[in-house]
């Protein structure tokens, strides 16, 4: 005679670990997949082509008027307009390194970058001390002032109310991106 097994329940060493909360979601493969990388810390700054998955599109322009405007007293404006002005040739140096990340805190806003602004990044570009930069420490992003101090990598907030990130020896940093533009919508 057989003897029956119960089923169900909990069973030694199955199921995923305890840890952080987790919820089920439906992500595209891709953004599923860079979310695996992040969760595993894995992530490098190249994988951010395949992720956005950005098509160029048609140049479009604007009339440019030749003269500039006073913030002061109103003064009379000249009747012409110069050469059309593309936002793409204004904003983008560089197409294939660039992207656009909305800036999210408010560590930044003695150098004009403030929440809601959306930060134009270079990855192109090679961070220099005192460049604005999109990096990535112990898995999250953060947008710093690069700074190097005695052979090590300091990330400065332009808020006096944020301390100064210091990047040690055991923490994963790197830099996605040099910020080259903020734009602010009124």
């Amino acid at each position: 005679m057989t003897m029956l097994r119960e089923h169900g329940g909990r069973r030694r060493n199955a199921g995923r670990p305890r840890g952080m909360e987790t919820k089920v979601v439906r992500l595209p493969v891709p953004v599923a997949d860079l979310a695996k990388r992040l969760a595993h810390r894995g992530i490098r700054a190249g994988d951010v082509n395949a992720f956005l998955d950005v098509e160029a599109g048609l140049p479009r322009t604007v009339p440019l008027v030749g003269a500039t405007a006073a913030c002061g007293f109103p003064s009379p404006a000249d009747d012409y307009l110069d050469r059309p002005l593309d936002f793409n040739e204004l904003i983008i140096e560089n197409p294939a390194a660039t992207f656009a990340v909305r800036v999210a805190g408010d560590s930044m806003i003695l150098a004009g970058i403030y929440a809601g602004d959306i930060a134009v990044v270079n990855r192109a570009r090679d961070a220099v001390p005192g460049c604005i930069v999109l990096a990535l420490v112990d898995g999250e992003f953060t947008i710093k002032r690069y700074q190097v101090h005695k052979g090590g990598v300091i990330l400065h907030p332009e808020n006096p109310a944020y301390p100064d990130i210091v990047i040690g020896a055991g923490c994963e940093f790197e830099v996605w991106g040099v910020i080259t533009r903020s734009i602010r919508m009124f």
